[in-house]
């Protein structure tokens, strides 16, 4: 059975988790795995942010392809930043593929809208402005010449 892989990219605060819990609305074939769920289930409030990454990341990647494994058709969403090719490749890597449709899905609204965003998160999902500035200003959107053959690649915008 196919599955879809739907890789998201963007900048936090761009609205890529908020593009999800929309889709997974009218979508009960979605499974969605995102990195900071899988992070903040493994890291303790008192810890540093990046302090068990490589678990973290191994973890995420473990979820990601056991929902692809699984039976059925469907849709499987890896939630991360995925700023540039050598991030996307990073998870795309770890991952066996058969079938399987690649779709990066990504969302750049703009620094000040991704800083707007961003104030509306509390606790350990509000991002530092530093790092959305830099993320914002090394992001590359997906193209078609990356080492992957998507199937397709989406732009989102949340208004």
């Amino acid at each position: 059975m196919q599955k879809t892989l739907l890789l998201m990219c963007g900048p936090s605060g761009a609205g890529k988790s908020y593009w999800v819990k929309n889709f997974i609305k009218d979508n009960s074939n979605a499974v969605w795995i995102s990195r900071d769920t899988v992070r903040f289930s493994m890291v303790a409030e008192d810890e540093e942010y990046f302090s068990k990454e490589d678990d973290v990341f191994k973890e995420w990647i473990r979820q990601i392809q056991k929902a692809l494994d699984a039976e059925g058709e469907g849709y499987v969403i890896a939630d991360a930043t995925h700023l540039n090719e050598r991030s996307r490749n990073k998870t795309l890597n770890a991952l066996r593929f058969e079938n399987d449709k690649i779709i990066p899905i990504y969302a750049h609204p703009g620094v000040r809208k991704c800083l707007e965003q961003n104030e509306q998160r509390t606790g350990r999902a509000h991002v530092p402005r530093s790092v959305i500035r830099r993320m914002c200003a090394s992001f590359e959107e997906p193209t078609m010449d990356e080492k992957y053959k998507y199937y397709s690649i989406l732009r989102i915008e949340r208004r």
